[in-house]
């Protein structure tokens, strides 16, 4: 009785292991004196880019650091500054880390013909999107509908975007939708809206 599916962009469906943001915020950090390394940056995977550079700001490690070259803790203000300089970074790496993942174009074709819409939300922000999502396109993965990070007040863990995605794709109820993630926050996303949810494991 399934009538959707809501996938999460990268690291589900596109660029597998998540490098593209990965690699960009090693790159900011580093750039800001700030140890970061690949694997720590991975652990706020699926927030929104905001939330996720708040995240990392926090670490013991990086705060250390902070502190040591401003003499205080970070504020808000220079959160939104590190955003700025990511994004950039980020758009940069996106071209390079496009591809669908295997098997996600068939996977598409296989539930549009059992009569299920396909929708989607992201952690990335809408000027991202507008690079990513026709380079996605291009190679089979084209959903319905898109919620980005900053769309609405409230992001993942949320279940906004998901309740968004019902609502552009007329459907309902939650239990007859499916959530796709390879992050918790993405997986909480889903499960908070009440939705089956499934993780894939083997990515990011």
């Amino acid at each position: 009785h399934l009538k959707a599916v809501v996938f999460d962009w990268a690291g589900t469906v596109v660029d597998f292991g998540s490098f593209a943001p990965m690699d960009a915020f090693v790159q900011l950090f580093a750039s800001e004196g700030l140890p970061l390394t690949l694997d720590e940056a991975r652990g706020p995977m699926g927030l929104p880019k905001w939330s996720h550079i708040e995240a990392l700001l926090a670490l013991p490690a990086v705060a250390a650091a902070w502190q040591a070259r401003h003499g205080r803790a970070p504020v808000a203000a220079d959160v939104d500054r590190l955003l700025a300089r990511f994004e950039p970074m980020n758009l940069a790496a996106i071209g390079a880390h496009a591809a669908l993942v295997p098997g996600t174009a068939d996977t598409v074709k296989v539930l549009r013909g059992a009569g299920l819409r396909i929708g989607s939300t992201t952690g990335y922000t809408r000027p991202i999107m507008d690079v990513l999502a026709p380079l996605a396109a291009a190679q089979g993965f084209a959903p319905d509908h898109l919620v980005c990070a900053g769309d609405l007040l409230h992001s993942r863990p949320s279940p906004l975007g998901v309740y968004a995605n019902l609502v552009a794709l007329g459907v309902w109820p939650a239990h007859a939708v499916v959530k796709v993630d390879d992050t918790v926050p993405g997986l909480l996303e889903g499960a908070h809206a009440g939705c089956w949810t499934v993780a894939v494991l083997a990515s990011s």
